[in-house]
């Protein structure tokens, strides 16, 4: 009975992990990753948690229309070790110009390709897509 109940146990534990690995099944599957967009926009919100950072920006138009783009990228933890990024990396009214890899059904988001800040700092992400 004790060897019974070890044997479920261990199996039970192994799916668990298991469904966690695929849980997290990347983000760059939502993206054309064939082309790239570049905006530019004014910070609205700058998320700085895992599982992804997350920029949202709002980009006006010729008309003066304005649309809210969001994008993604890396946990902050690579962010953070690969390109000096910090809570205090961006914020609200920033001006910013980034370009992403936009999503495939064509909403206003996409992943980050780069991004340049008002102060000339360049986070250059455009050697991370892969298929």
């Amino acid at each position: 009975m004790k060897r019974t109940l070890l044997k479920w146990l261990t199996v039970m534990a192994l799916f668990a992990i298991a469904s966690q690995a695929f849980a997290h099944h990347g983000s760059r599957v939502s993206y054309d990753l064939t082309r790239t967009v570049t905006l530019k926009g004014i910070v609205k919100e700058f998320v700085f948690v895992n599982p992804h950072v997350y920029i949202t920006f709002e980009v006006k138009d010729v008309q003066g229309l304005v649309t809210e783009w969001a994008t993604e990228t890396d946990p902050p933890i690579m962010m953070a070790s690969r390109f000096g990024w910090s809570r205090k990396y961006l914020k609200p009214g920033d001006e910013v110009t980034i370009t992403v890899w936009p999503s495939k059904v064509g909403a206003p988001r996409g992943f980050l390709a780069k991004l340049v800040t008002s102060d000339g700092r360049v986070t250059d992400h455009s050697e991370q897509p892969q298929q």
